[in-house]
C-alpha cells in the first residue's frame, strides 16, 4: 500500500489529506502537524468545489455546521471599473461556496477519522517515512528557490467589523484609493470574526499609516493586525522526486477572487492523480500545478486592468501590469462575441469551447467580468 504522508496542518494540510483518504481507500494517508503552530488568524473564502468535499467526506451541510460557515453565492466587487459602481461575480444559482473559520476547519477535518494524526514538530520533511510528503508547512523562510508572482499588493491592514457582516451572501470587494478591502461574511461568534475585514496595498507607493487613515475613513471597523507579504511560486513544486509542496509553501497570491483554497484542492489533484494512478509523470503533475497558479495570476491582473473609479498612484500602477498568455486571450475573444447563455457549460465532461476552463473559471465568469468592465448596467 503507497503511503502518503502529510505534514503540516492548516488549509492546504487539511484539504489534501482528506482529499487523498477521501478518493482513494487504498492510500495509507497520514497527517503530522504541531499544535504549538496556530492556523491563518483571516477567515477564509471558497469556490464551489470544497463545500462539496467537506459534504461528502465528513457529513458537513449549513445545519450541521460546526466551523462556522456562512454561504457565499459569489464576490460583490464595488467601485471597480468606470462603468458601474457594482458587479457581482455569481455562482450558479444552485451551487453555494463558503466563508468559514480556518481552525475550526481544521479540527473538523482532523476528526473526521478518514486519515491517521500525528502531533509532532518536523523540521524536515525528507525525515518523514513515506513514499510521497506533502509539504505544507506555510511560508518559506527562504525565497530564493521561489519567483515573485505578478501582483499590485504587498500589504493588509486587518480589521474587525463593527456591523453584522453576515447581511450579505457574498463577500464583498471594494475598490479603494490604495487598492481594495475584503468584507467576509462572518459570525460575530467566530473566532475569525476579529480579522474579517483586510485593506491591501501597496506599501511602496501608500505609507502604512495613510492606508489605516484611510481604511478607517471608509469602514466602520477596529484595527487588529498590520501585515507585508511576497506573491510568490516554488520553482520547482517537487523535491526530490518525493517531496510535494502545497500551499503557502507552494504558492502565495493575494485573495481576490479568492482563489488559493481551491488551489490547495486542484494541487492536490494533480499530484493525488499521478500517486494513485502512476500515468503520465511526477513531473507533468508538477508543471500542471505552476501552470494553474500562473492562470491565477492572470485572471487576477486582469481585474486591475479595467482600473476602478480611483484615478490613484495605486490604480496607475496596477492598470500597467501585464502578461502574455494566448489561452487568456483566446477565451477572452470568445466572450466579447457571445451572449452569456453561450457561456454556460453545457456538460461535465467537456468537449466545446464554452466549456473550457482557465484557473478555476469557466467561459461564464470572464463573460460577467468583461461585461461589467465595458457595459454599463441599465438601471
Amino acid at each position: 500500500m503507497t503511503k502518503v504522508s502529510i505534514v503540516g496542518g492548516g488549509n492546504a494540510g487539511c484539504i489534501t489529506a482528506l482529499y487523498l483518504s477521501w478518493h482513494n481507500k487504498d492510500l495509507e494517508v497520514e497527517l503530522i502537524y504541531n499544535p504549538d503552530i496556530p492556523c491563518e488568524r483571516v477567515g477564509q473564502a471558497s469556490v464551489i468545489d470544497q463545500p462539496k468535499l467537506l459534504w461528502a467526506a465528513t457529513g458537513f451541510n449549513w445545519y450541521n455546521n460546526p466551523i462556522h460557515a456562512t454561504m457565499k453565492s459569489g464576490i460583490l466587487y464595488e467601485g471597480f471599473g468606470k462603468y458601474n459602481e457594482e458587479v457581482i461575480h455569481a455562482f450558479p444559482a444552485e451551487s453555494m461556496a463558503m466563508h468559514y473559520c480556518p481552525w475550526e476547519m481544521q479540527k473538523h477535518v482532523l476528526n473526521s477519522g478518514h486519515f491517521k494524526v500525528i502531533e509532532d514538530d518536523i523540521p524536515d520533511p525528507k525525515d518523514v517515512d513515506a513514499d510521497y510528503v506533502f509539504d505544507c508547512r506555510g511560508k518559506p523562510e527562504d525565497y530564493s528557490d521561489y519567483e515573485e508572482l505578478i501582483n499590485p499588493t504587498n500589504a493588509a491592514i486587518l480589521a474587525k467589523p463593527n456591523w453584522d457582516t453576515t447581511k450579505a451572501l457574498w463577500s464583498r470587494h471594494v475598490a479603494t484609493p490604495d487598492g481594495w478591502t475584503f468584507v467576509i461574511p462572518t459570525n460575530s461568534d467566530s473566532p475569525s470574526h476579529d480579522y474579517c475585514v483586510g485593506y491591501c496595498y501597496n506599501s511602496n507607493i501608500t505609507q502604512k499609516e495613510e492606508a489605516e487613515y484611510n481604511l478607517l475613513e471608509m469602514f466602520d471597523v477596529e484595527v487588529t493586525k498590520h501585515l507585508k507579504y511576497k506573491n510568490y511560486i516554488a520553482k520547482n513544486p517537487i523535491v526530490d522526486d518525493r517531496i510535494l509542496l502545497n500551499g503557502n509553501r507552494l504558492f502565495f497570491l493575494e485573495p481576490l477572487e479568492s482563489s488559493s483554497i481551491q488551489a490547495y484542492l486542484e494541487c492536490a489533484r494533480f499530484f493525488g492523480n499521478y500517486i494513485i494512478t502512476q500515468k503520465a509523470s511526477l513531473e507533468r503533475a508538477g508543471s500542471s500545478a505552476k501552470r494553474y497558479i500562473k492562470q491565477l495570476q492572470n485572471f487576477v491582473l486582469w481585474h486591475y486592468q479595467f482600473g476602478s473609479k480611483y484615478d490613484t498612484p495605486f490604480w496607475d500602477y496596477a492598470k500597467a501590469l501585464s502578461f502574455e498568455d494566448s489561452d487568456f486571450d483566446a477565451l477572452v475573444s470568445y466572450v466579447k462575441n457571445h451572449d452569456f447563455d453561450i457561456c454556460i457549460p453545457q456538460s461535465h465532461g467537456g468537449g466545446t469551447h464554452n466549456d473550457c476552463q482557465y484557473g478555476q473559471w469557466p467561459a461564464f465568469s470572464f463573460k460577467i467580468w468583461y461585461d461589467g468592465m465595458t457595459r454599463r448596467k441599465e438601471k
